[in-house]
């Protein structure tokens, strides 16, 4: 476990740390916009690149601040929201001065040809958190979280890459591979929330392993399509988008192979791991 201090418990491990203070869904977001920026050729502002760091953290750990202050603080909860509880009053303060910092580099530095589709992905956001908060079992049925969060982080990757497409026009190879690279997310998320099914029951909190826990049967099947369905396309290109969501999907099922050998926090590590495959083509 994660607790520190004077209490004679372990301090977290240095590999945990990343996840811990939510820097692995940025990094994943960062590099997946970088290597669709470079298979693409557009050309935009390194911080714009930072402003998706930003944005995507902002909105991390807000959604871990709000799970902490909606349950018990006797609560079963996982690593992270441990220690974001333990933690609340200063990463609150990050909250706030990260966002300040990211709305004041929005202004300064976002072109007006990304205003409409930032607007567009702002209101997905809002319906994503209408959903989070309601945390219906009907309506998490019918909108499944996860598959919604999978697409929305795969929509804030390639916004910008598209707002600065050479043609101007709507690139269909572009929101193809985007589309691939959101399944992938997708299967990401189902994979944390199987992992997190306890956590999730203890804190009421809804989702497709909660609900339907068989789903754990047809998810490895579904990873394996990805997989193959995105080797298959690599021949059409961009190839190197799709080899990175093959690599990524085989790396799941490696997880899910091996998953009984790993503890929960080194799953969820590994979880967010697995979507860093950008790193090997992103020069290439």
């Amino acid at each position: 476990m994660i607790r520190p201090g004077p209490n004679g418990r372990k301090p977290a491990p240095a590999w945990l740390w990343p996840n811990l203070l939510g820097l692995d869904a940025p990094a994943v977001a960062v590099s997946w916009q970088l290597l669709f920026a470079r298979t693409f050729d557009t050309d935009f502002p390194l911080v714009l690149h930072g402003i998706l760091g930003l944005s995507v953290w902002c909105i991390y750990l807000a959604d871990r601040l709000y799970d902490t202050m909606r349950t018990d603080s006797t609560a079963a909860g996982t690593d992270r929201h441990l220690f974001t509880r333990k933690h609340f009053k200063p990463l609150a303060v990050a909250l706030i001065i990260a966002s300040a910092l990211n709305l004041v580099l929005i202004i300064r530095y976002v072109p007006e040809r990304l205003v409409i589709s930032g607007l567009i992905t702002a209101l997905l956001l809002g319906t994503y958190y209408a959903i989070r908060l309601k945390s219906g079992t009907r309506i998490v049925s019918v909108i499944p979280r996860e598959i919604l969060c999978g697409m929305l982080f795969s929509l804030g990757c390639v916004i910008t890459p598209q707002a600065f497409e050479a043609s101007g026009s709507i690139d269909t190879k572009l929101w193809l591979a985007a589309f691939s690279f959101g399944l992938i997310c997708s299967a990401s998320c189902l994979l944390i929330s199987i992992w997190e099914k306890d956590e999730d029951l203890a804190t009421g909190d809804h989702s497709l392993a909660t609900l339907h826990p068989g789903i754990v049967n047809y998810l490895s099947g579904a990873i394996a399509v990805i997989a193959v369905l995105s080797a298959c396309l690599a021949i059409l290109g961009p190839w190197q988008i799709y080899v990175a969501v093959a690599l990524a999907a085989c790396a799941q099922l490696a997880t899910l192979r091996y998953e009984t050998h790993l503890s929960k926090p080194m799953l969820r590590v590994i979880g967010d791991a697995v979507l860093l495959t950008p790193l090997l083509f992103i020069w290439v």
